[in-house]
């Protein structure tokens, strides 16, 4: 401790009558007499006030300025130089009723409906006990038992193993088909909600689960093709087919129709157009004319049109864009292709669509 910051304690000592009547001889600022009650309800909801450490020296600037905790990290007055940290929220949690009473809140990870047991399941060792230390031949096996008969007390009855069977599912088909976890939480919901109404009975588990992320991705207006989920599910496309028109009609999902502008970003990655090309069939596709055209047409091949007369009307050389190509992208044909785009040559000559912005001069191979 610095000879300056001794004289600057020693200069604020107040002398002064002992509140039991003995006298203080010095008293430092800062400190303040020890409190033998439990703080109050209000004193623990206080903010952390800031407050000398033990070494008052920086190790960076080494001046004499005391360095300062603060509620996740300690710090120094004069440079700013964070000396610690600490990022794990260690205050408890407050929600607020009702009522309007406020009590602690939930501890531990959050309840999810992924899984049947929400994300609260028990889990018993398998091969070493609390402190690292190896069971024995007699308690691995006792343990194994454990394990059997609560496995099969979480899911008893067979309408509960539908329940784990159709969510195990619909998190196999998320991880093949990288969805995102809003598709997830959505086809959890869906799927839980045909569960309570037994709409699983008679039919296949796989195909409702299928069917829920097939509704989820339509009601979050993602782009998914049906066969991209049929290539990865154990049913075929039929049954994912009758199983989302029965949520359909169930639960009378307002699902929005799907427009080629939503198809538009995913063709254009997957045949790697280039970004010139893709903004021209962006202003193709959101024009009022092409709108119009794609009333009863499938909206990937109106996307893959207009995309492939973006590419023909900008003259680039250096990649090959065939209807072909597109048409695999889509999940369409190259003959839906090729009337559509007589359709678009068709309005370009009437002067119904737009004018290409910007000059492609630059992009000419």
């Amino acid at each position: 401790m610095s000879q300056r910051y001794l004289e600057t304690a020693n200069s604020n000592a107040r002398p002064g009558p002992h509140p039991s009547g003995s006298p203080l001889g010095t008293h430092q600022r800062g400190l303040a007499p020890a409190i033998d009650s439990e703080p109050s309800s209000a004193q623990k909801l206080a903010p952390k006030r800031t407050q000398p450490v033990g070494d008052p020296i920086c190790p960076e600037c080494a001046t004499d300025e005391h360095l300062v905790v603060d509620e996740t990290e300690t710090f120094c007055q004069a440079c700013g130089l964070v000396v610690a940290r600490d990022i794990l929220d260690r205050e408890l949690q407050w929600e607020t009723t009702a009522d309007g009473e406020r009590q602690p809140a939930r501890g531990g990870a959050p309840t999810t409906i992924r899984r049947h047991d929400k994300g609260l399941p028990t889990e018993i060792g398998s091969y070493r006990d609390g402190y690292g230390n190896e069971l024995s031949s007699k308690t691995q096996r006792q343990f194994k038992r454990l394990r059997k008969w609560d496995d099969r007390a979480k899911a008893s009855t067979t309408h509960d193993q539908s329940l784990r069977t159709g969510l195990g599912e619909i998190a196999r088909l998320v991880s093949a088909a990288e969805l995102p976890a809003p598709i997830h939480d959505r086809a959890a919901r869906l799927f839980r909600d045909a569960w309570e109404r037994n709409l699983l009975r008679g039919r296949s588990i796989e195909a409702i689960g299928t069917a829920s992320i097939f509704a989820a991705c339509r009601l979050e207006r993602l782009p998914r093709f049906l066969e991209e989920l049929a290539a990865v599910a154990r049913v075929g496309e039929s049954d994912i087919k009758s199983a989302y028109r029965l949520l359909n009609r169930e639960f009378e999902l307002a699902t929005p129709p799907p427009l080629p502008q939503d198809f538009l970003p995913r063709l254009a990655n997957a045949v790697d157009a280039h970004p010139r090309v893709e903004r021209r069939a962006h202003q193709l596709v959101t024009a009022p004319p092409v709108g119009v055209l794609a009333n009863g047409r499938q909206p990937a091949g109106v996307a893959a049109a207009c995309l492939y007369h973006a590419h023909d009307e900008s003259e680039l050389t250096n990649l090959r864009l065939t209807q072909q190509r597109l048409a695999d992208a889509g999940f369409s044909t190259p003959t839906t292709i090729r009337n559509i785009r007589r359709e678009l040559l068709s309005l370009d000559e009437a002067g119904d669509l737009p004018d290409p912005d910007g000059n492609l001069d630059d992009y000419l191979g």
